[in-house]
């Protein structure tokens, strides 16, 4: 005599292979929108660093008016004086004429507006005159 005894199956606890990759796509999904979002970040800090170092500039400029009675011929000057300056000394240094975009810094003399001169970064395209230039205000 069989006795019916009840047919006890485990359970195993386990994800799917639909559930791992429905998990796996919202992952990249996410990483995705992150470095869409930090790349952003990072290009807006480029902007924000060329503004402060061209202030840093100024203050360069400024300083080496007093010291030479004029202003500099180009930024060049501020790192190696030139054999006319009256006061030789290097008041920046050669990094700091460069932008975030590895280019250099332009010193328009005189400047647009009336200003004595105008410091300003060609941008990242690397074009004179295009709407991505930062102008020193």
């Amino acid at each position: 005599m069989k006795a019916n005894l009840p047919i006890i199956r485990q359970v195993q606890a386990a994800f799917t292979l639909m559930e791992m990759m429905l998990v796996l796509a919202i992952i990249a999904l996410l990483i995705a929108i992150g470095a869409v979002t930090l790349g952003e970040v990072d290009e807006n800090a480029k902007y924000t660093a060329a503004e402060a170092q061209m202030s840093t500039l100024r203050a360069a400029i400024s300083q080496y008016k007093t010291l030479n009675r004029t202003l500099p011929g180009n930024l060049d000057a501020l790192v190696t004086p030139p054999g006319n300056a009256r006061v030789k000394r290097k008041l920046v240094k050669e990094e700091a004429i460069m932008d975030p975009w590895n280019n250099k810094y332009v010193l328009r003399s005189p400047g647009k507006n009336g200003d004595s001169y105008d410091i300003y970064s060609i941008g990242p395209d690397k074009k004179d005159g295009s709407e991505d230039d930062v102008v020193s205000r």
